[in-house]
């Protein structure tokens, strides 16, 4: 069970052999400690015709509870909480606060918005154990607004600018696509209060960048559209759509300006041909909503009396706006424009883990021992800095004779590690190579083992990635 040390080249030196029993728990991360409940991963399903929501599912990203439920497994919810911190980010640089509201919402808050009833079936509504009436929360203008207007007093607390990331509840009639359309979701949704309307309309102008520099450091096509109201209130209201062949929208574009409008809210819009803004040409495009932005006026500060002083010594109702992003939505709709076929392609900010090292061999080939040593090595150069927690070794080769090179590599491309460091004989041999494939642009080369680790760090340096 020992080898002598073997030296590959004068940087990177194999030590002994240890015993495999604690392989799983050395520290390092490892694609055997992650639990990733794959289902086909044959050359058959490559070519099959299977839907969006089956690849995520084949891959081990997500499970199916129950029409409109799933379980996020750990892959898919390391690049949520990445997503999440990517807009924490973009909200802390506009001054927003982040707080928790409770999911479970009295009934007199929306009672007195109106909105109890004009919601309908969507709306999940229970009693307690007191007959007292309360709602799961599909959206909290209510909630924030009451929290509010118990401690807004003066017009120097404002522009204030709260927000959440939490999960929300619709009762979807025919719940479909995956995410996209779920009965439990993750949002995140702001809630602006300012002095007045200009004050209010800045506020949402300033929101709306934020969530445009969100899209952009995703590098998804998104663009931002003219919608209705609703039931929401208000007299301004934009939707973000991501552009898709299969959305749900029809959205109007102007290839002149750019003016973009949700075929929804124009009139006779199907034999529109040209921008009433600038006479430019008008194309259509399909989008999938991710994002929607409200002003809301005074609608829900007066039923709460959200109020504020002032020079007058008068009370006056706060200004308010709504902007919420559908981040498992977002999440969901990016893997689906993204991905090839059944190869899963992440938004590089927040791809779940950036490089697998792959040691390939089996347990029968000797060589397979230095090659998985040489892995260790590699790890704990390249896992610095930035880079520390966003790099797994595929350790499986020694826990079990089923799982072998063709396997893993064909796993390794289905989850879609935008780097995969691929560790075969040659790394041993007189040429001492090493294959990079970059998943994202379909580029490999052979690299020189001294070279790669100044390699990597160079392609990341100044590669724009969220880290956990």
């Amino acid at each position: 069970m020992y080898t002598r040390s073997y030296h590959v080249c004068r940087l990177i030196t194999i030590p002994r052999w240890k015993p495999t029993l604690d392989k799983r728990y050395y520290g390092r991360q490892t694609v055997s400690s992650l639990f990733i409940p794959m289902t086909r991963t044959s050359e058959q399903s490559a070519s099959a015709k299977i839907t969006h929501q089956t690849v995520l599912e084949n891959a081990g990203l997500l499970k199916q509870s129950r029409p409109g439920l799933y379980y996020i497994l750990p892959i898919a919810l390391r690049a949520m909480y990445k997503l999440i911190k990517v807009v924490d980010e973009e909200m802390v640089t506009i001054g927003g606060s982040k707080l928790g509201t409770p999911c479970l919402i009295p009934a007199d808050l929306w009672q007195a918005s109106g909105r109890w009833d004009t919601l309908g079936a969507e709306m999940f509504k229970l009693k307690d154990r007191h007959k007292r009436d309360y709602c799961l929360g599909p959206t909290h203008e209510e909630s924030i607004s009451e929290l509010v207007a118990g401690y807004l007093s003066s017009k120097n607390m404002m522009p204030l600018r709260l927000y959440q990331i939490d999960r929300k509840f619709r009762d979807e009639i025919r719940p479909r696509l995956g995410l996209r359309r779920a009965r439990e979701f993750w949002m995140k949704d702001m809630y602006s209060f300012d002095i007045d309307k200009a004050a209010s309309l800045e506020s949402y102008k300033v929101i709306c960048e934020a969530y445009e520099r969100i899209f952009k450091r995703l590098q998804l096509n998104v663009v931002k559209v003219v919608a209705d109201s609703g039931a929401m209130g208000g007299d301004t209201s934009h939707e973000f759509h991501l552009i898709a062949d299969n959305g749900e929208d029809e959205i109007l574009i102007c290839d002149q300006c750019h003016d973009a409008v949700n075929v929804e809210t124009v009139k006779l819009a199907a034999k529109m041909t040209e921008c009433k803004l600038c006479m430019g040409n008008v194309q259509k495009y399909r989008g999938i909503e991710i994002g929607h932005a409200f002003y809301l006026g005074t609608k829900y500060s007066e039923a709460a009396s959200v109020t504020y002083i002032n020079e007058h010594n008068d009370k006056v109702f706060v200004e308010m706006g709504s902007y919420g992003i559908g981040i498992t939505r977002l999440l969901d709709a990016a893997l689906e424009i993204l991905s090839i076929s059944n190869k899963i392609r992440w938004p590089s900010v927040i791809a779940p883990y950036n490089i697998c090292i792959i040691p390939l061999g089996n347990p029968k080939d000797n060589s397979s021992r230095e090659l998985f040593e040489l892995a260790e090595q590699l790890y704990d150069k390249i896992a610095v800095g930035k880079l520390k927690n966003e790099v797994v070794i595929d350790d499986r080769i020694y826990l079990s004779k089923s799982i072998g090179p063709g396997t893993r590599l064909r796993q390794a491309t289905l989850i879609g590690y935008p780097h995969l460091i691929i560790l075969g004989k040659q790394a041993l041999g007189k040429s001492r190579l090493i294959e990079l494939e970059d998943q994202l642009s379909g580029n490999k080369e052979n690299i020189h083992i001294n070279h790669i680790v100044d390699h990597i760090h160079q392609v990341y340096e100044k590669k724009d990635i969220c880290t956990l």
